[in-house]
Protein backbone atom coordinates (compact mmCIF):
# COMPACT_ATOMS: atom_id res chain seq x y z
CA UNK A 1 0.00 0.00 0.00
CA UNK A 2 1.15 3.52 -0.97
CA UNK A 3 1.81 6.22 1.61
CA UNK A 4 0.28 9.04 2.29
CA UNK A 5 1.44 12.04 0.73
CA UNK A 6 2.80 14.64 2.76
CA UNK A 7 0.31 17.93 2.83
CA UNK A 8 1.94 21.06 2.70
CA UNK A 9 0.90 24.11 4.21
CA UNK A 10 -0.73 23.13 7.40
CA UNK A 11 -0.08 25.77 10.01
CA UNK A 12 -2.01 26.76 12.93
CA UNK A 13 -2.28 30.56 11.70
CA UNK A 14 -4.36 28.97 8.69
CA UNK A 15 -7.93 28.94 8.25
CA UNK A 16 -10.08 25.71 8.64
CA UNK A 17 -10.80 26.27 5.01
CA UNK A 18 -7.97 26.68 3.49
CA UNK A 19 -6.17 23.57 5.43
CA UNK A 20 -9.30 21.65 4.32
CA UNK A 21 -8.48 22.46 0.49
CA UNK A 22 -5.01 21.87 1.17
CA UNK A 23 -5.90 18.32 2.62
CA UNK A 24 -8.35 17.28 0.16
CA UNK A 25 -6.30 18.42 -3.09
CA UNK A 26 -3.65 16.64 -2.14
CA UNK A 27 -5.82 13.56 -1.42
CA UNK A 28 -7.16 14.46 -4.71
CA UNK A 29 -3.56 14.45 -6.74
CA UNK A 30 -2.49 11.60 -4.61
CA UNK A 31 -5.21 9.86 -5.91
CA UNK A 32 -5.00 10.97 -9.48
CA UNK A 33 -1.77 9.44 -9.63
CA UNK A 34 -2.46 5.84 -9.80
CA UNK A 35 -4.81 6.50 -12.74
CA UNK A 36 -2.87 5.51 -15.58
CA UNK A 37 -1.14 2.51 -13.79
CA UNK A 38 -4.66 1.38 -13.08
CA UNK A 39 -6.08 1.76 -16.22
CA UNK A 40 -3.10 -0.10 -17.75
CA UNK A 41 -4.05 -2.95 -15.79
CA UNK A 42 -0.67 -4.73 -15.59
CA UNK A 43 0.11 -4.04 -11.66
CA UNK A 44 -2.48 -4.88 -9.89
CA UNK A 45 -1.00 -2.66 -7.12
CA UNK A 46 -2.20 0.46 -9.02
CA UNK A 47 -5.67 -0.35 -8.44
CA UNK A 48 -5.28 -0.62 -4.63
CA UNK A 49 -3.35 2.38 -4.54
CA UNK A 50 -5.69 3.80 -5.89
CA UNK A 51 -8.71 2.94 -4.08
CA UNK A 52 -6.40 3.33 -0.80
CA UNK A 53 -6.07 7.19 -1.77
CA UNK A 54 -9.94 7.38 -2.87
CA UNK A 55 -10.62 6.40 0.79
CA UNK A 56 -8.25 8.49 2.80
CA UNK A 57 -9.82 11.39 0.08
CA UNK A 58 -13.65 10.53 1.12
CA UNK A 59 -12.66 10.47 4.70
CA UNK A 60 -11.17 14.07 4.61
CA UNK A 61 -13.95 15.58 2.70
CA UNK A 62 -16.37 13.88 4.79
CA UNK A 63 -14.59 15.54 7.92
CA UNK A 64 -14.57 18.93 6.11
CA UNK A 65 -17.48 18.84 4.38
CA UNK A 66 -19.07 22.14 6.62
CA UNK A 67 -15.92 24.16 5.24
CA UNK A 68 -17.84 24.15 1.78
CA UNK A 69 -21.07 24.69 0.14
CA UNK A 70 -23.17 21.70 0.21
CA UNK A 71 -24.85 21.48 -3.66
CA UNK A 72 -20.99 21.40 -5.37
CA UNK A 73 -19.76 19.75 -2.53
CA UNK A 74 -21.96 17.06 -2.76
CA UNK A 75 -21.55 16.26 -6.49
CA UNK A 76 -17.95 16.24 -5.95
CA UNK A 77 -17.97 13.78 -3.19
CA UNK A 78 -20.36 11.27 -4.89
CA UNK A 79 -18.30 10.75 -7.72
CA UNK A 80 -15.49 10.12 -5.17
CA UNK A 81 -17.49 7.41 -3.72
CA UNK A 82 -18.34 6.17 -7.08
CA UNK A 83 -14.52 5.96 -7.74
CA UNK A 84 -14.24 4.29 -4.49
CA UNK A 85 -16.86 1.63 -5.61
CA UNK A 86 -15.61 1.19 -8.71
CA UNK A 87 -12.05 0.20 -7.63
CA UNK A 88 -13.12 -1.73 -5.54
CA UNK A 89 -14.97 -4.20 -7.92
CA UNK A 90 -11.45 -4.93 -9.38
CA UNK A 91 -9.91 -4.86 -6.17
CA UNK A 92 -11.90 -7.41 -5.12
CA UNK A 93 -11.39 -9.72 -7.63
CA UNK A 94 -7.51 -9.10 -7.94
CA UNK A 95 -7.75 -10.14 -4.15
CA UNK A 96 -9.05 -13.85 -5.10
CA UNK A 97 -7.02 -14.91 -7.57
CA UNK A 98 -3.86 -13.77 -5.58
CA UNK A 99 -5.33 -15.68 -2.74
CA UNK A 100 -5.99 -18.87 -5.29
CA UNK A 101 -2.64 -18.49 -6.92
CA UNK A 102 -0.65 -18.47 -3.49
CA UNK A 103 -2.88 -21.37 -2.01
CA UNK A 104 -2.87 -23.53 -5.19
CA UNK A 105 1.08 -24.03 -4.59
CA UNK A 106 0.11 -26.39 -1.57
CA UNK A 107 -2.49 -28.24 -3.11
CA UNK A 108 -2.42 -31.58 -4.91
CA UNK A 109 -1.66 -31.29 -8.21
CA UNK A 110 -5.44 -32.71 -9.06
CA UNK A 111 -6.72 -29.96 -6.95
CA UNK A 112 -4.68 -26.99 -8.97
CA UNK A 113 -6.18 -28.44 -11.79
CA UNK A 114 -9.45 -27.10 -10.46
CA UNK A 115 -7.68 -24.19 -8.97
CA UNK A 116 -6.47 -23.04 -12.14
CA UNK A 117 -9.89 -22.97 -13.74
CA UNK A 118 -10.98 -20.74 -11.00
CA UNK A 119 -8.37 -18.68 -11.60
CA UNK A 120 -9.00 -18.13 -15.36
CA UNK A 121 -12.87 -17.48 -14.08
CA UNK A 122 -11.85 -14.95 -11.68
CA UNK A 123 -9.32 -13.25 -14.21
CA UNK A 124 -12.09 -13.40 -16.73
CA UNK A 125 -14.50 -11.53 -14.19
CA UNK A 126 -12.22 -9.47 -13.32
CA UNK A 127 -11.97 -8.17 -17.15
CA UNK A 128 -15.29 -7.48 -16.84
CA UNK A 129 -15.18 -5.69 -13.71
CA UNK A 130 -12.32 -3.02 -15.33
CA UNK A 131 -14.83 -2.66 -17.95
CA UNK A 132 -16.80 0.04 -16.05
CA UNK A 133 -13.73 1.48 -14.03
CA UNK A 134 -12.71 2.27 -17.68
CA UNK A 135 -15.33 3.89 -18.95
CA UNK A 136 -15.57 5.74 -15.22
CA UNK A 137 -12.41 7.51 -16.44
CA UNK A 138 -13.30 8.02 -19.60
CA UNK A 139 -16.44 9.65 -18.47
CA UNK A 140 -14.68 11.55 -16.18
CA UNK A 141 -11.65 12.92 -18.65
CA UNK A 142 -14.86 14.17 -21.07
CA UNK A 143 -16.01 16.21 -18.43
CA UNK A 144 -12.42 17.21 -17.35
CA UNK A 145 -13.64 16.18 -13.19
CA UNK A 146 -10.31 16.84 -12.08
CA UNK A 147 -9.24 20.05 -13.88
CA UNK A 148 -13.55 21.32 -12.00
CA UNK A 149 -12.63 19.35 -8.91
CA UNK A 150 -9.02 20.80 -7.96
CA UNK A 151 -10.83 24.38 -9.16
CA UNK A 152 -13.74 23.66 -6.43
CA UNK A 153 -10.85 23.15 -3.99
CA UNK A 154 -8.32 25.44 -5.18
CA UNK A 155 -6.20 27.46 -2.20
Amino acid sequence: MAEAWRVEGIMPRKSLEECARRIITTRFQEMMSFKEGAIDGLDIEFVHDMRVSSRRLRAAMDNFAECFSKKKFRKYLKKIKNITSTMGAVRDLDVLISKFKKDAKSLTEDEQIGVKNLIIQLQQKREEARKPMLLMFSSLEKERFDKKFLKFFEV
